[in-house]
C-alpha cells in the first residue's frame, strides 16, 4: 500500500492510497489513472479496522473469485458487454457479499474505470500481480484469456495452500486436545488430590512435588503469568514486524534444517508459477519480476530477486545473476538458461513450477511424518509424568494403610 499526492490533468491536487507490489508499479497505476505529476509517494501500512479481527466472517473467498472469473470470461466470449455480464452474475449470485462486490465492479466500470483498476479495490481477493495480467489482457483486447489465466493460477495456488493446511491440521488438533486434557487434570483433579495427600501425611515423590509446585504457581500467580505471556507475545510480534526483526526472522528461517528448505521451495514455486503466468499474459521479463516481488514473503529471497532484476535491466540476462545466488537451485538455473537460449522461458518456468510444487508436497509429507510421532511422544511423556505423579503417592498411601 502506497500513499500519494499528485496533480490531475486539470491541475487539481489529489491524495490517497493505492495498492501495488512495488513503488514502480504504484507510479505506473497512477500514470494510467491520469495522474502524470506525482508529488509524493511513500509506502504505508493500511489503517487498522476493527473488522480485520473477524476476517472469518467475510464469506467471499478465493473459490468464489475463481468461479466469478470463469463465468465472466464465458459471458464476454459470448459477445456480452462486461458491465452487462457483471450485472447478470450479480443477479445470479446467492451470496450477498459477493453480489455487493460484483455490483461495485459494475459501477466502477460504468464510471470509466477499467476492470483491472476496479479490482484494485479488493487487494485481498485479487492481488496486484493478478490484476497486472488482467490489465495486459485489456490492452491486447483479450480479457477472457486474462480472466481464465488468473482463475487457473488462483486455483493452483489455493490447492497448494489447502494441502499445507491439511498437512498441519492433525498435529495442531493433537496439541490442542492434549493441552485441554492436561489443563483439566492439573487445575481440577490435582488440587483435590494434593489436599488428600497432605491430610494423610504421605511422603510425596519428587515428580509429584514438581507437579504440585507448577500447579500452585499457575493457580496463585495466574494473572501475573497471563500478563507476562501477553507482554512476551506482544514484544515478539512488535520485534518481528520491525524491519530488523523481519530480516532476522527471514534469515533464520532459511537456516533451519527442516523449515528452511520448505520456505525456499514455497517461494521458488511462487516465483516460477507467477512468472510463467505473467509471461504468458504478455509482460516483459523485468515487468514480470517487478510484479512477482509482491508474492515473495521472505525478505532474503525478495532482495535476491530485486538484485537479479537490476542485473537483467543492465543486460546480464536472467540465468547468470541467478547462478550467482545460492538461493536458487541449479536445476532451475539450468532450465532458465535453456529457456533463454531457445525462447521458451515461459514454458520453462511453468514446467519448473509443476516440478517444485510436487517437491514441496513431498517435503511437507515428510515433515508431517516427523511431526506426528514427535507430537505424540511429547504429549505421551507429559501425560505419563502427570500420571506417575498422581499414581505414585496413591500407591504409597495404599501400602501404608495395609
Amino acid at each position: 500500500m502506497y500513499q500519494y499526492q499528485a496533480y490531475t490533468l486539470d491541475k487539481k491536487l489529489v491524495e490517497g492510497t493505492i495498492d501495488a507490489s512495488s513503488e514502480d508499479m504504484a507510479e505506473e497505476y497512477l500514470r494510467r489513472a491520469g495522474y502524470h505529476h506525482v508529488l509524493t509517494l511513500k509506502k504505508t501500512t493500511p489503517p487498522f479496522r476493527f473488522t480485520r479481527l473477524f476476517r472469518w466472517s467475510h464469506r467471499v473467498n478465493k473459490t468464489d473469485i475463481i468461479e466469478l472469473f470463469q463465468q465472466l470470461a464465458t459471458l464476454i466470449d459470448s459477445r456480452m458487454p462486461v458491465v452487462q455480464a457483471l450485472s447478470l452474475l450479480a443477479e445470479q449470485s446467492p451470496q450477498a457479499e459477493l453480489k455487493e462486490i460484483i455490483n461495485k465492479l459494475g459501477q466502477k466500470l460504468s464510471g470509466g474505470s477499467s476492470l483491472s483498476q476496479a479490482l484494485s479495490w479488493y487487494p485481498r481477493l485479487v492481488p496486484a500481480h493478478y490484476r497486472e495480467v488482467i490489465r495486459v489482457s485489456e490492452q491486447t483486447g483479450n480479457i477472457p484469456l486474462g480472466l481464465r489465466l488468473v482463475a487457473g493460477y488462483i486455483e493452483k495456488e489455493t490447492a497448494v495452500t489447502k494441502n499445507l493446511s491439511r498437512t498441519l491440521s492433525y498435529p495442531a488438533f493433537l496439541v490442542v486436545m492434549a493441552t485441554i486434557v492436561i489443563s483439566v487434570i492439573a487445575i481440577v483433579a490435582l488440587p483435590s488430590l494434593t489436599n488428600l495427600f497432605t491430610s494423610l501425611g504421605a511422603t510425596l515423590p519428587l515428580a509429584t512435588r514438581i507437579l504440585i509446585g507448577l500447579t500452585s504457581f499457575v493457580s496463585h500467580d495466574k494473572y501475573y503469568l497471563v500478563l507476562g505471556l501477553a507482554a512476551l507475545v506482544l514484544s515478539v510480534i512488535y520485534y518481528v514486524k520491525s524491519a530488523t526483526g523481519k530480516r532476522w526472522l527471514d534469515k533464520t528461517s532459511l537456516k533451519l534444517p527442516v523449515i528452511g528448505p520448505v520456505v525456499v521451495l514455497r517461494n521458488i514455486c511462487r516465483f516460477c508459477r507467477n512468472t510463467a503466468m505473467l509471461q504468458e499474459a504478455g509482460l516483459t521479463l523485468p515487468q514480470s519480476l517487478n510484479s512477482v516481488l509482491g508474492v515473495i514473503d521472505n525478505g532474503i529471497i525478495k532482495s535476491a530477486l530485486e538484485e537479479i532484476r537490476q542485473n537483467l535491466i543492465k543486460g546480464k540476462g536472467l540465468s547468470q545473476p541467478m547462478a550467482e545466488n545460492p538461493v536458487f537451485p541449479k536445476l532451475l538455473v539450468d532450465m532458465v538458461y535453456i529457456g533463454e537460449k531457445t525462447g521458451t522461458l515461459q514454458s520453462s518456468f511453468s514446467t519448473m513450477a509443476d516440478f517444485y510444487e510436487k517437491k514441496l508436497d513431498q517435503k511437507l509429507q515428510r515433515l508431517l511424518a516427523m511431526v506426528e510421532p514427535a507430537s505424540i511422544i511429547i504429549v505421551g511423556l507429559i501425560i505419563s509424568f502427570i500420571g506417575l505423579s498422581i499414581i505414585t503417592p496413591i500407591y504409597s498411601i495404599y501400602r501404608t494403610l495395609h
